[in-house]
């Protein structure tokens, strides 16, 4: 786990995940969004949207591992989205929205779950064994590492 955060700690940093990557698209416009000053890697928008289409996987994860025995949770193929979901079409406002809602509405489940939650598990199809506490600081630091290359690519245009 990352920084050995408690489960506290990494709720109270997936709520202000949603914050955190409206803070880096902030300003780029159109262009901006859809530029790749970095060979090889994706847009900024292609990763704000890459991280609202991943973290409806991660809150399914995580429900399923809270709600049911043991479940088998299915890796995915995100890097093959871009293309036909047409990333560069989408409305950046909209999967900010998106992930908003979705992060408060998961956010508030996990602050009602009692300690021993936290230890509850499933198989993942490719990682093995995880724990909801760890699925959580996935989901965390995924997007804490995204945001990352986002401030990559604005110090690369220049932002």
């Amino acid at each position: 786990m990352s920084e050995s955060r408690t489960p506290f700690e990494l709720v109270t940093d997936y709520l202000r995940g949603a914050t955190v990557l409206r803070e880096a698209v902030s300003g780029m416009d159109p262009d901006a969004l859809r530029a790749r000053p970095v060979p090889g890697k994706m847009s900024s928008l292609e990763v704000l949207c890459h991280i609202a289409d991943s973290d409806q996987f991660m809150c399914d994860r995580m429900k399923r591992t809270i709600a049911t025995d043991v479940p088998t949770l299915m890796g995915v193929e995100s890097a093959a989205y871009p293309g036909p979901l047409h990333y560069e079409d989408r409305d950046p406002e909209l999967d900010l929205r998106l992930l908003e809602v979705q992060r408060l509405q998961m956010g508030a489940d996990l602050l009602r779950m009692d300690d021993s939650a936290w230890s509850r598990t499933a198989v993942h199809s490719e990682n093995g064994t995880q724990t909801l506490l760890e699925i959580l600081d996935h989901a965390v630091d995924h997007l804490e590492s995204h945001v990352e290359t986002i401030y990559e690519k604005r110090r690369a245009l220049g932002l």
